[in-house]
């Protein structure tokens, strides 16, 4: 099967379990997936294998991705954001490698190879249940022991909540880009919701000018068939749901490095921030000038001074 923007999403093979021998190489359609999107780093990284595979959790077939690294030091588990997949995070894959991380990351229920309605969800927390099932499938890996987290917008929302439910012994570094609590918009989006979910299923996306890589954001445009076309109006109900159980939640000491970027018009991270740092007091918030929301995939410059900021922290 070969990639295209106009692969419907439907079409794509059902994976078969995640394995310690589940290598890519045995499927050519995720080889070409792998090679669309920019993330088969075998030929960087020499011994590099790349294992792709699904398993069950909160009701869908998680589709997963490991990079394991000959004599890595540390494990990073990458979060994706809203609408994004494991494929749009070639960035950060290359940087984990590049500093001698083995990778594991998986795309959310909804999202890219994964199945589910497109970015739907009735729960934050069957989020959650996914990360914490994901530890469970890697368990017998081999796996360096010393784990990192890092996620984005949607992502770290996911990771907080496991951080604030009881799981903040499971990671000895957590970089949170551009933290979702309350997007912008947020004083009409609230209350639109508590109508039209009476009414629609879903609303047409928009696409936002999240980054400052025009390349990139016509690729989501144009050419990446995982893409959702609406905003469900499921997904909406349940950040509404999740926002007063997040400020509930008792601070815990967790280490946590928070990157944002003080062009983001997709979080409101004036307010997020202050009430996110109750939660993780040891939290350091690092500030990018003119970065925008999706500092996964912004341009290099700003990636540049991401990176630099991960380097002194990790």
């Amino acid at each position: 099967m070969l990639w295209s923007p106009k692969l419907e999403r439907q079409a794509i093979p059902v994976l078969p379990d995640i394995r310690i021998d589940a290598d890519i190489a045995k499927l050519s359609w995720a080889e070409n997936y792998s090679a669309y999107y920019g993330i088969d780093f075998r030929r960087e990284y020499s011994g590099l294998r790349h294992l792709i595979g699904g398993f069950d959790s909160a009701g869908e077939r998680i589709a997963m991705q490991v990079f394991l690294l000959p004599n890595a030091h540390s494990t990073a588990f990458v979060y994706h954001g809203y609408y994004d997949h494991v494929g749009l995070f070639d960035n950060v894959i290359n940087y984990f490698l590049k500093h001698g991380y083995s990778v594991v990351a998986y795309d959310m229920p909804g999202h890219g190879l994964s199945s589910g309605e497109a970015a739907a969800i009735d729960d934050f927390m069957r989020y959650r249940q996914v990360l914490n099932d994901a530890f469970t499938v890697v368990a017998n890996f081999g796996l360096p022991a010393r784990r990192v987290g890092l996620a984005q917008s949607t992502g770290c929302a996911v990771l907080m909540s496991h951080l604030l439910s009881g799981g903040e012994g499971d990671f000895d570094r957590v970089v949170l880009m551009a933290p979702l609590l309350k997007p912008c918009d947020w004083w009409w989006g609230k209350p639109a919701h508590a109508v039209l979910k009476y009414f629609i299923h879903s609303l047409p996306r928009k696409f936002a000018d999240n980054s400052d890589d025009q390349a990139f954001l016509e690729f989501l445009r144009e050419r990446d068939p995982l893409q959702a076309r609406t905003l469900p109006v499921s997904w909406v109900g349940a950040l509404k749901k999740w926002q007063p159980w997040f400020l509930k939640q008792a601070p815990v000491n967790s280490s946590v490095l928070i990157l944002q970027g003080d062009a983001d018009e997709t979080v409101e991270w004036r307010y997020n921030l202050p009430r996110i740092k109750q939660k993780f007091p040891n939290a350091k918030v690092v500030f990018v000038p003119g970065a925008r929301h999706h500092l996964a995939k912004e341009s290099e410059a700003y990636r540049e001074q991401l990176w630099q900021a991960c380097d002194d922290y990790l």
